[in-house]
């Protein structure tokens, strides 16, 4: 999934784009008519409020941020889509958060740093079993090459700026919507299966956050929370909500889940393309 960031009041906002899944699609081509029956949400900004009050949450109960400053924070700061201006409490307490953390992988808080961004003379052999936090560097390298981006038929305008994975080029979205739970109201309305996902090591959009926001749309819960399994052991832990909400969490994923977790995350994908329930017993998986 990818995204955008912009700073709001000196507190750092991401938007991302949703991964739509759609089935029945219309067969005309040209009417460019599709039926909506699911969709996927991974990791994903929601509700601004309680996005952001869930991340200095999970910063502070994983020993990220003083309790100190978390208490600020929740005091001081207003995260009302409505707020204009800061106390100066709060934005001393946000930059000592972001200190705090700087030095860790926002999105990955236990993946271990880039040592050296210098590319190799030849490529790295690729692992699925152990993510290489250099990677950035290296897609930075290769989607700038003018061959790839010739065979990908991109940057066809010749762009004085290179591709990056988060742009300075765009400082500020400024029409933005700051939630979107009147979005997934509607989908769930319309009978539209929707899942959302959280890798439960990502710090950037964190399961708090994720939590938070689904508690605002006060659906009665379906299926009580627990464990789900992948090969006799925990891929994490999900909940069901009466309209088809189900959310789940990955264990041991970052935010971007696949880097980190490509056989939970495969799992996920596949039970919810197949329309089955995370198996709650090691017996099925």
């Amino acid at each position: 999934m990818f995204g955008l960031c912009s700073i709001k009041n000196k507190i750092m906002f991401c938007f991302p784009f949703f991964f739509f899944s759609t089935s029945n699609c219309h067969p005309s081509w040209v009417s460019k008519k599709f039926i909506w029956r699911m969709m996927q949400i991974g990791n994903a900004v929601i509700n601004d409020e309680t996005d952001l009050r869930g991340m200095y949450d999970y910063l502070a109960s994983h020993a990220l941020i003083s309790d100190q400053t978390a208490n600020k924070i929740n005091k001081y700061c207003d995260f009302s889509p409505n707020a204009t201006k800061q106390p100066k409490e709060c934005t001393d307490a946000a930059e000592a958060a972001a200190k705090d953390t700087y030095y860790i992988d926002i999105f990955n808080i236990y993946a271990s740093s880039c040592v050296s961004s210098n590319l190799t003379a030849k490529p790295k052999k690729a692992s699925i079993f152990k993510f290489d936090p250099c990677s950035e560097y290296y897609a930075y390298a290769y989607l700038n090459r003018p061959d790839v981006q010739q065979a990908l038929h991109a940057n066809v305008t010749k762009l004085t700026h290179d591709w990056e994975p988060c742009s300075d080029v765009i400082t500020n979205w400024a029409d933005r919507a700051s939630t979107v739970l009147p979005l997934l109201k509607e989908f769930l309305a319309n009978d539209v299966r929707v899942w959302i996902f959280s890798g439960d090591i990502d710090a950037r959009v964190p399961v708090t956050s994720t939590k938070y926001s689904i508690e605002k749309l006060n659906l009665p819960v379906k299926t009580e929370w627990h464990a789900w399994f992948l090969g006799g052991e925990v891929g994490g832990y999900t909940q069901v909500y009466e309209g088809e909400l189900t959310f789940a969490t990955v264990r041991g994923a970052g935010h971007q889940v696949p880097s980190y977790q490509p056989a939970r995350g495969l799992s996920l994908i596949k039970h919810f393309l197949d329309g089955t329930p995370l198996p709650n017993t090691t017996r099925h998986t």
